[in-house]
């Protein structure tokens, strides 16, 4: 995993990247942008370009050293996850058996400040802490006054990455703390030698049971292979609903293909395939399961079909 990962964001590669060459980081960065355009990957990049082994400074990440290899796996314990337990639950990085309760879409104030605490300590392997908050528009208020202070006094050798869709559910001050990079929409394209993986997924999609649906995901089941996947299969969903539109499609070789699917699946079943799109790929790139996210795509997409 590098920075050249992160497709079509090249300010915000280099804003940060940047930074990190000049030992110049900002205490706080607020990555804001729709879902989907590698916000989380670019957070992943930079935690481990932050903490990389490797010299000189250009040549980081390097992806092979400890450190780097540490961070990938998700057991670096200077690269902190926070996020709502609705979330890590969806992610399948928790189980609602070890929650008391229903899982929580908000991201509360107990858990700002174990994050703090973290943070308060001397880094324990790296150059760098990383706290990357995903989304940070789910902190609640009282959550966000508690972060503040954090912001106000933030630990040396720290920075936070927080990762938001609607920036301006934050309070002002939060705003005002961090260092805002816009990431853009990503210019979608489908390659030649992603047809035949359309195609299978739609006759996965349209069979009679899921067996198949489970085969191509186990075929791409491999994390950076499953991202790519569910990428073309999210710029696949918006021609789809284009066509239902009578809008152009991007990807005009595939024109019979979504004329005739349009006709036979309801827009809200393709509304809803969008989202679980999004919300895969947000998965993925917090190093989710590759092929259990895919199948939790297709498996889901079955049902807002066939409901």
């Amino acid at each position: 995993m590098n920075w050249t990962d992160v497709a079509g964001q090249d300010r915000a590669v280099r804003i940060l990247r940047s930074a990190l060459v000049r030992d110049q980081a900002h205490h706080a960065y607020l990555l804001a942008g729709p879902a989907g355009v590698g916000k989380e990957l670019l957070a992943r990049v930079f935690a481990l370009a932050a903490n990389c082994e490797a010299e000189p400074p250009e040549a980081r990440p390097c992806g092979v050293c400890s450190h780097c290899k540490a961070i990938a796996r998700g057991n670096f314990p200077d690269v902190m996850w926070l996020m709502p337990q609705a979330e890590m639950v969806a992610r399948g990085l928790i189980s609602r058996a070890d929650l008391e309760a229903a899982p929580s879409k908000e991201i509360r104030v107990d858990e700002v400040r174990a994050l703090a605490k973290r943070l308060s300590f001397a880094a324990l392997r790296g150059r760098r802490k990383v706290a990357i908050v995903t989304p940070a528009e789910a902190i609640n208020e009282r959550a966000q006054n508690t972060l503040l202070k954090t912001l106000e006094e933030p630990p040396p050798a720290t920075t936070f990455l927080l990762l938001s869709a609607n920036p301006d559910a934050l309070l002002p001050t939060i705003r005002s703390r961090c260092a805002r990079v816009q990431l853009g929409p990503v210019p979608e394209e489908v390659d030649p030698e992603h047809r035949p993986f359309l195609e299978a997924a739609e006759r996965a999609l349209a069979a009679a049971d899921e067996r198949d649906a489970l085969d191509v995901a186990e075929q791409h089941g491999e994390r950076d292979d499953a991202l790519r996947a569910a990428l073309v299969f999210q710029a696949w969903t918006r021609d789809l609903l284009a066509a239902q539109s009578g809008g152009q499609l991007e990807h005009r070789e595939l024109q019979a293909l979504a004329a005739e699917i349009g006709q036979r699946v309801r827009p809200v079943a393709l509304l809803g395939q969008a989202q679980v799109c999004s919300e895969v790929i947000e998965a993925l790139e917090q190093n989710g399961n590759g092929r259990l996210q895919l199948e939790r795509l297709f498996l889901r997409t079955r049902e807002l079909r066939n409901g």
